[in-house]
């Protein structure tokens, strides 16, 4: 028994290193192929995503310090209300900051959508601490939780087609080693990412993008020459 648990965990550990050198394998290849800027993006997505992990939580009390500070009402001036409605808006912002920064941490090696600007509800700013901009379902609307769903449903469903749509356009520009790195981490991000924004299509997220860009606003654009770079 205690020999086939002492299995397991080694095979658990395995497979993580397996992915983390997997990981590391994508990051250097591109490195090598011409994408400098990948290394520098990918680390400063697993930074931030780090910042939103360990930060998230800290939502709650400042929700209530800005719904006190912003009231409810009419010219904002029952505070009270203000502050207690804080504490709902802290609870989901708090779940939403922390879901970003996970899942920047596990997929920094790998591109994503440039930036999230109208595509689900934005957390008020960067990092926590910041004052930032508050975003109102009341007056502003449900519009960027459609976006995000919609977005996540072709990204994940269609996401495969970067896969050979890479490949052509990697020998089109006569740099075939290029366009099969990205032939394997294109796929791979614009899913996990599409897949993301289907399950937290009702958390709020970070309106800035973090990571490597994905190169074409929709999977099949590679296809197309006059729509290459279109995401960028």
């Amino acid at each position: 028994m205690e020999n086939s648990f002492g299995n397991f965990k080694g095979g658990v550990k395995m497979r993580r290193v397996s992915v983390i050198v997997f990981l590391l394998c994508l990051v250097l290849s591109f490195s090598a192929y011409g994408e400098e800027k990948y290394v520098k993006s990918s680390v400063e997505k697993a930074k931030q995503g780090f910042t939103n992990l360990i930060t998230g939580w800290l939502e709650l009390p400042y929700q209530v310090v800005k719904g006190y500070k912003h009231g409810f009402g009419h010219k904002g001036k029952n505070k009270i209300l203000g502050g207690t409605l804080g504490i709902f808006r802290g609870v989901v912002y708090g779940v939403g900051r922390t879901a970003d920064g996970a899942y920047e941490v596990v997929t920094f090696a790998l591109p994503n959508p440039r930036n999230n600007e109208g595509v689900g509800i934005p957390l008020d700013s960067r990092n926590v601490w910041e004052e930032g901009s508050r975003y109102s379902v009341m007056h502003n609307g449900f519009g960027p939780v459609g976006r995000k769903v919609k977005r996540g449903v072709i990204n994940s469903v269609f996401g495969i087609f970067e896969l050979p749509a890479q490949i052509g356009k990697g020998f089109s520009q006569d740099k075939p080693i290029k366009g099969l790195a990205k032939a394997i981490v294109f796929p791979l991000g614009r899913i996990s990412s599409g897949v993301y924004d289907v399950v937290t299509f009702f958390l709020p997220n970070d309106s800035e993008g973090f990571g490597f860009p994905l190169s074409e606003k929709h999977p099949w654009d590679g296809f197309d020459k006059k729509k290459w770079n279109n995401g960028l």
